[in-house]
């Protein structure tokens, strides 16, 4: 009975270990299937935005400000320079001609001045001395105007004593009191008075028009005098301002120097060539570090991207690679959308709707103005490439060690 006992409970526990063997067999593929998928998860590149964009610089194109032809050329493609080098030297011979001329004009300009400035000097002298005249003249007929006025009060008072006596001595010989004598010499001088003072005031009113006139006349000469005076001083300000530069301040136009530091990137001329007013001679490109990709954000995609977002750019080889790219941030985006032609496309020049973004790189870079590149958001950091900087830096810290 015991036997039979013990050799029934050994099936049931091979059972069961028969079974958790199959349950681990079976987690085991579970956990090796999803490997693949979990590591193609976790690796796999955001696509969710990747457009087009091409590397450019600030750049300037510099020539001649009027029609010039080319005597050297003083700088190489590749060549750096700095604000103020001498690029091109062009061919004096035109301007050396016109310099005479202009000096020519300037001399007979400033002996036309010389005569002109001659002439007022002496206009307003003139000017001067009339007014002088004038005051004169006002003087004197104020002088006269007052000794008349003084006559006429002076022979007015006399002829009224003359009266009042002549009054007064009437009924005196009438009643043969006092002789006749007497009252017939006051009367022809009451009557030579009365005739005197009747000529004052024609007199008096004449030397007053005199006195006026000549006042109005000094008033005018004096307003002439001082608006010259006045325009004199206007014209000698104006000298000052317009006077010419000495030749060590002024412009050499057969010198055309660089006006900002970079690199020379194309020559469009060659030495003897006319070049016109305007046109470009040569091409300076800015500084790497003033280098930046310029991207068109199609109408699909309007809200993928924000200022300040940071994207990561790819050549258009690395695309796909290992190559971890170059970050850039979005410096600006355009504010509307519009047809724009892409830049880095050879197909046929069809327009493009959609938006323009600027990106600055954040760190140097080998970009290459002109070169096509790839712009895509950049992912969020996944557990594997967490576990390989994680590593990288445990690895960096030993080799220090």
């Amino acid at each position: 009975m015991a036997v039979t006992k013990y050799n029934r409970r050994v099936p049931r526990k091979s059972l069961k270990m028969r079974l958790q063997a199959l349950f681990r067999f079976v987690f085991a593929c579970l956990v090796v299937a999803l490997i693949p998928f979990v590591l193609w998860h976790q690796l796999r590149r955001d696509e969710s935005l990747c457009i087009r964009g091409m590397v450019e610089s600030e750049s300037e194109n510099v020539g001649p400000i009027e029609t010039a032809r080319i005597v050297s050329i003083e700088v190489k493609p590749g060549q750096q320079v700095k604000p103020g080098d001498i690029l091109v030297r062009f061919d004096p011979t035109d301007r050396v001609t016109e310099k005479v001329m202009n000096d020519a004009r300037l001399k007979e300009y400033e002996q036309s001045a010389a005569r002109y400035e001659q002439t007022q000097v002496a206009y307003r002298q003139t000017l001067q001395e009339t007014e002088r005249k004038y005051r004169q003249l006002v003087r004197e007929a104020s002088v006269a105007l007052e000794e008349q006025k003084m006559n006429q009060i002076r022979d007015q008072a006399e002829l009224d004593g003359l009266r009042a006596e002549i009054k007064r001595l009437t009924p005196l010989v009438e009643k043969r009191l006092v002789s006749e004598l007497d009252l017939s010499s006051l009367r022809p001088k009451a009557d030579a008075l009365e005739q005197t003072v009747s000529h004052y005031a024609p007199l008096i009113d004449s030397l007053q028009k005199r006195l006026d006139q000549a006042t109005a006349d000094l008033k005018e000469v004096h307003d002439l005098s001082v608006a010259a005076e006045r325009s004199a001083r206007e014209r000698a300000a104006q000298s000052a301002v317009d006077s010419p530069k000495t030749p060590t301040t002024q412009e050499d136009p057969t010198v055309l120097r660089a006006l900002s530091a970079g690199t020379i990137s194309q020559i469009y001329r060659r030495v003897g060539d006319v070049v016109p007013a305007g046109e470009p001679v040569i091409r300076v490109s800015a500084a790497a570090d003033a280098i930046f990709i310029t991207g068109i954000l199609p109408m699909n995609q309007l809200n993928s991207v924000r200022e300040g977002d940071t994207l990561r750019v790819f050549r258009i080889g690395e695309a796909g690679t290992s190559q971890a790219g170059i970050l850039a941030k979005v410096e600006t985006i355009a504010p509307e959308v519009m047809d724009i032609f892409d830049p880095t496309s050879s197909a046929p020049r069809i327009p493009i709707r959609g938006q323009k973004i600027r990106l600055i790189p954040e760190s140097d870079n080998t970009l290459v103005p002109g070169e096509s590149v790839l712009l895509s958001l950049v992912p969020h950091e996944n557990c594997w490439e967490g576990v390989k900087r994680l590593c990288m830096f445990w690895k960096t810290e030993n080799q220090g060690i």
